[in-house]
This record gives C-alpha cells, sequence and structure tokens, in this order.
C-alpha cells in the first residue's frame, strides 16, 4: 500500500494499523501546497454484494457527516475528505501533530493534583461538544490523546468511525451481534463491554485516565472489590478527599452511579481551581456566618450584607451538615462558594443539588426546601442540628476506631482522611465524621456497614 495514490490525491506514507476490514495510513496531500500530512481510516467491505454495499455506503456517510460536525471543535480533528473507490471507503482526516499521552505517563511516576484537573477540564469540554451532537467516543485512553506543541492544549482522535462501520456491517453481513465491543480493556466501562454503551462510559474512561496519572499505576495494575467490582486506588495515591471521591464518582461500576453527563462534573471541578484553594476555603469561616456590622457607607459592605442575607447561620449550619453526608469534605467549600453567589435560598439549593447523582437530588432538594421554608417562617425554626454548646468531643478513642475501620476497607489513606474531616469542621460530630467518612468508601454495602459499626 505504501506509495499508493488515493483518490489521485492522497500518497501513502505509512501505515499505521489496522486489519480485517480496515486500515490506517498517513499520506501526504499532493494537491495542497507542501504536501502536508493527512490521515486516511480504509474500511474494506468483507463482501461485494450490492445489497451490502448500499448499507456500507449509507454507514459511512453518516458517519463522515458526523465527523464534519465535530470537526468544528479546536481540539478535535477535522475531516478533510472522505470518498469510495474501487467500492472501498476511505475518510481523510486533519494530521494532528504533537506526542500521545501515553508518553508522559511514565511508570511509577505521578502526576500532580493540579495537573490532573487541568487534564480532566480539557477532555471533559470536548467531551460535553462531543455529547451534545449525541456521539461516543468509546475508545478514550492515552493514545488518543495528543498533545499539541504549538499551544500545549489536548487534541481528542480516533473517533473510531471506521470501527463501528466494521461492527455493523458484521452484524448486516450476519458475522457478528450487537454485543461486539469497541473500546480498549482497562478503560472501558462493564457497560460498554457489553457492547452498550453510554455518554458517561467516555466519563468513566477519563476516570480512569485521572486515577492513572495520580497513581502511577496501568489500569491493569489497580485491585478491584472481588464482590463489588469497584476499583480501589486511593491507598497508591496522595490525593485530597474532593478529588478522590470526584475520580471514585466517575468510575463506579454501575453507570447509573456516576456522573451522568460531561458538564456535571465540569460544575463540580468549576469550584475548586486548585488543591491550595481548597485547602484555605476550609479552615476558614464562610462568609455567611460572619458578622458584618450594618453600614451605610461603601458599596462593598452593601454587597456582603446582601451575600449574608440568603441564609442564616442556623440554615447554613443546616446544608452544611445534610450535604456532608452526600459529597463528604467537598461540602464546606460547595457551599461557601455557591452561597456567596446566588441570590435565594432556592438558588442555593438547586445548584448544590447539581453536584449529586440522580437518586440524591429529590431527597436532598426535599429535606433542604422543608428545613429552609420552616426556618423562613417561624421565629425560632426547629433544628435537627445540635446547639453549639451541646456539641459533644469526640474522643481520640473514636477517632482511632474510625481510623481502624477504614484502613480495613481503604488502606492507610484513612488515617489522612479522618485527620482532614476533622480539621475542616473542629466541631464535628461523630455522627457528622461517620458519615463525611462512609462517602469515600465506594463500595456501597462496605459503606453502610461502616456506618452500623460506628454509631450503633
Amino acid at each position: 500500500m505504501l506509495g499508493t495514490l488515493l483518490d489521485g490525491r492522497y500518497q501513502v506514507l505509512q501505515v499505521l494499523g489496522g486489519g480485517g476490514f480496515g486500515q490506517t495510513y498517513i499520506a501526504q496531500d499532493t494537491h495542497r501546497p507542501g504536501s502536508p500530512r493527512c490521515v486516511v481510516k480504509h474500511l474494506k467491505p468483507c463482501t461485494h454484494n450490492p445489497e451490502f454495499l448500499t448499507t456500507a455506503r449509507r454507514l459511512f456517510t453518516s458517519e463522515a457527516e458526523t465527523l464534519e460536525k465535530l470537526g468544528h471543535h479546536d481540539q478535535i480533528p477535522r475531516l478533510l475528505a472522505y470518498f469510495e473507490q474501487d467500492q472501498e471507503f476511505f475518510l481523510v482526516q486533519e494530521f494532528i501533530q504533537g506526542h500521545s499521552l501515553k508518553t508522559e505517563f511514565l511508570p511509577g511516576q505521578r502526576w500532580t493534583e493540579e495537573q490532573v484537573v487541568h487534564l480532566l477540564q480539557q477532555i471533559l469540554g470536548i467531551l460535553e461538544f462531543v455529547h451534545s451532537h449525541k456521539v461516543i467516543h468509546r475508545d478514550i485512553k492515552p493514545d488518543n490523546i495528543i498533545r499539541r506543541p504549538q499551544d500545549c492544549k489536548l487534541v481528542l482522535i480516533d473517533f473510531g468511525a471506521v470501527k463501528q462501520i466494521q461492527t455493523q456491517l458484521l452484524t448486516v453481513a450476519g458475522h457478528g451481534d450487537t454485543t461486539i465491543a469497541i473500546g480498549t480493556p482497562g478503560y472501558m466501562a462493564t457497560e460498554q463491554g457489553q457492547g452498550k454503551p453510554r455518554p458517561n462510559s467516555d466519563i468513566y474512561s477519563l476516570g480512569i485516565i485521572g486515577i492513572q496519572a495520580l497513581t502511577g499505576l496501568h489500569p491493569k495494575q489497580l485491585q478491584e472489590d472481588p464482590t463489588t467490582g469497584e476499583i480501589l486506588w486511593q491507598h497508591q495515591a496522595q490525593v485530597s478527599p474532593w478529588l478522590a471521591h470526584l475520580l471514585s464518582k466517575m468510575v463506579l461500576y454501575h453507570f447509573k452511579e456516576r456522573y451522568q453527563t460531561a458538564s456535571e462534573v465540569l460544575q463540580v471541578l468549576q469550584q475548586i481551581n486548585s488543591d491550595t484553594e481548597v485547602e484555605s476555603q476550609l479552615t476558614q469561616p464562610p462568609l455567611s456566618i460572619i458578622q458584618i456590622p450594618q453600614s451605610s457607607g461603601s458599596q462593598q459592605n452593601t454587597v456582603k450584607q446582601d451575600v449574608t442575607s440568603i441564609l442564616n447561620p442556623e440554615q447554613y449550619k443546616y446544608l452544611e451538615t445534610l450535604l456532608l453526608q452526600y459529597v463528604g469534605p467537598l461540602a464546606p467549600t460547595l457551599i461557601r462558594q455557591i452561597a456567596a453567589s446566588s441570590s435565594s435560598y432556592q438558588e442555593v439549593v438547586d445548584t448544590l443539588s447539581l453536584h449529586l447523582g440522580e437518586r440524591e437530588k429529590n431527597e436532598f432538594k426535599q429535606r433542604s426546601m422543608m428545613f429552609l421554608r420552616e426556618s423562613t417562617t417561624n421565629s425560632q425554626p426547629k433544628s435537627n442540628i445540635i446547639p453549639h454548646q451541646q456539641i459533644p468531643i469526640i474522643s481520640d478513642r473514636f477517632v482511632r476506631q474510625c481510623e481502624q475501620e477504614l484502613i480495613a476497607i481503604i488502606g492507610p489513606i484513612a488515617t489522612f482522611l479522618v485527620q482532614k474531616a476533622i480539621k475542616s469542621s473542629p466541631q464535628i460530630t461523630e455522627e457528622q465524621l461517620v458519615n463525611i467518612l462512609k462517602s469515600q468508601i465506594p463500595d456501597i454495602k462496605k459503606a453502610q456497614e461502616f456506618q452500623q459499626r460506628l454509631l450503633s
């Protein structure tokens, strides 16, 4: 195939790979100045039966139109051409200069949290665009992410159009069935391995890449819980609780338990720009419980007064305590930032619920709104929160018990998580501490058992 001139224009320089019904080449476009390189994907139908070729042509055209739309994104290769030659089909795409993310993943070397967050933000932004066009990438892995040298941006390549057409054509020809999987073991979610990918199957793959970056381990080196299938990884990394929670939720075994959209994950990430910022926020009192003196002086004081009027201290503490049960140590940061930028308590609750799973949203909204309405209409609202002066001091014995129980489930990182939780809320109760730690256990059954052992 080397040296072949396709469509009288694209000269094959190198065979990248393939086999069976498709191959991929690097070629040069002899009709453009400087003969720039491009990527050619070649689909060879398994039969030249006229009816079969008609189906192949329809599928090929449909996929080409999809790639044309996706190429409007700056971090996705453009479709340059598509054509049929000798009853075989060809897609021509932009060649992306740069190196794959695989070259940056050296065994045993770990990325910083800031690097991982930046990676997640870039790829999630691309996935948000891709999924809005009803497309699932299906093969997100380091090899398919290229860092572009001129601006260091990440580009997502190889949307597997040819592989998808091959699968569909094999089904039409009677050589396969709809359970044929497209993807790469280690990065592929369970439902995708069963031939039933969903948009958050791509989120799973990206979460695995984030875990690989933090741990320095290839996905095949990560352990799984033999009972639940959940990935056990946090003990292999030095990671902040909020990022550990986010990545663990991205890679949950069952797709219904994960984030459902790329937008959901991005909204969480946008709350926290770096681990340093998170640390400072967790150790500072929230705006809404700072007493600001009445003043008609500066505009700045007026703005602060408006912010503090959204939630009174009791409402703020109730929402923070409730949110801790769902998202763990990320709760103080979320509520602080959202309360400061919202104009009503309804907006606060609606925005906070965006960070919860589908099943948790309604419960959180119902409990929150019930309390907020009562506390707004009653001069002395009833509260489930223990008054400040009545909060019992957690004993060292209970703290050690929490550490020992958690270490047995998730490993040595448990000690770090326990101390972090206590540091973030010095007046924390035993029940609140257990709920925070429970949220760090991916296995739902083990999390419930952990809670029962400590609070029974």
